[in-house]
């Protein structure tokens, strides 16, 4: 969103443990914060937002007319989000509803998305990136100018 200059990227392997404790990259929270926003995304990811990104999110969520997309944003973007709080190792603690969700049981991938951070279960994630056909990167290359 407009707040960050910086933006993340990369694919970053991790593992999460039982307690749902995993390593958060220094480079993320060197832009997100120590505390910052957690919450569902699309195709089982979760989705890490900074504070002031989620205000601003949030913001544009209430001024949506009412129908079914905000209804949707607020299903599962609201209600699952959780403000989560890097420990002095740099670990974050992920709530077992969102582990669930994104089907977190050992290892991950951390990517980061521009002005956003996922966390993917390593084979959902793997199994995604497998998926875009070469054609619709080029396609979206070509949008760019590229």
């Amino acid at each position: 969103m407009a707040g960050n200059v910086e933006m993340m990227s990369g694919e970053l392997p991790y593992t999460i443990d039982q307690k749902g404790r995993m390593s958060f990259p220094q480079r993320f929270r060197d832009i997100l914060g120590d505390r910052f926003m957690l919450t569902r995304g699309a195709d089982r990811r979760l989705v890490a937002y900074s504070e002031s990104d989620w205000q601003e999110l949030m913001l544009k969520i209430s001024a949506m007319h009412e129908g079914r997309q905000k209804e949707i944003l607020k299903q599962i973007y609201i209600k699952g989000a959780i403000a989560v709080e890097c420990d002095k190792t740099g670990r974050i603690l992920v709530p077992q509803a969102l582990r669930e969700y994104a089907g977190l049981l050992k290892d991950v991938y951390v990517v980061g998305a521009m002005d956003t951070a996922e966390i993917w279960d390593k084979a959902c994630y793997e199994a995604f990136t497998q998926s875009i056909a070469p054609e619709e990167l080029y396609s979206a290359l070509g949008a760019l100018g590229v």
